[in-house]
């Protein structure tokens, strides 16, 4: 699809993939796409996702955006009934953002996640909820014994910190993070190889059976993520 037929860009995207979203831009040199950036902590309560965002995308088709990409996944659910009045509206076909880090090509299979894998990337290392800034939270508010059971309990389930290497942060200080964590927590720590092309398809418009392009008017839906074998083409 030819972007420049477009009159007024908007993409609404979560500051948790800022790297990977830069990285585009720079690449391809996009200038005339507007950015919105939305908190990254709404990915942890779905419902209130989808007001804000919906919010974001109702404001921008009153400021005259006619065609609005989503830098987000299924979420939880949260972008279940996204829609616009008058502009296209485009998104990638994938649950979360970590599927789509893990995806390093076209997408073949829903689900990329490995079990027990806490995954990080450069954003993640980041966020107010990482790992390490969780755990000194427990500590300020309820002491070291009562901090380290939470933390035990939230991370049972674990194995491993993994850092996915999209290619679009630099790798050593959040290697340095996941090494920490690892220590704290007694987990093994991994680098897993990742990808960056959900992004470039949404941002360049080469929008294949990896994105979702709804119609106005027409609401995004959950079945719109499953995956069938017949979208996979050679």
């Amino acid at each position: 699809m030819d972007l420049k037929k477009y009159k007024k860009k908007v993409l609404i995207a979560c500051s948790m993939i800022e790297d990977e979203i830069n990285a585009v831009f720079d690449r391809f040199d996009i200038q005339d796409i507007e950015v919105r950036w939305q908190e990254r902590g709404h990915h942890n309560d779905p419902d209130k996702l989808r007001d804000v965002v919906q919010a974001e995308i109702d404001r921008a088709e009153a400021e005259g955006a006619d065609l609005i990409l989503l830098a987000y996944g299924l979420c939880g659910n949260g972008a279940v009934g996204w829609h616009t009045e008058n502009a296209m509206l485009v998104m990638p076909r994938f649950d979360d953002c970590v599927n789509m880090m893990l995806c390093m090509g076209k997408r073949d299979r829903r689900n990329y996640l490995d079990a027990g894998n806490m995954y990080l990337t450069g954003g993640w290392s980041r966020d107010d909820g990482a790992l390490l800034a969780m755990f000194e939270s427990y500590l300020s508010k309820y002491g070291k014994r009562k901090a380290d059971k939470l933390m035990k309990i939230m991370l049972a389930s674990y194995s491993s910190v993994t850092v996915i290497d999209t290619g679009c942060f630099e790798m050593e200080p959040v290697i340095q993070y996941a090494d920490e964590c690892a220590e704290r927590f007694g987990l093994a720590r991994r680098i897993v190889p990742g990808g960056n092309s959900p992004m470039v398809k949404l941002l360049t418009g080469d929008w294949d059976e990896d994105m979702i392009v709804k119609e106005p008017g027409s609401p995004v839906t959950e079945e719109e993520f499953d995956f069938k074998a017949e979208d996979v083409t050679a």
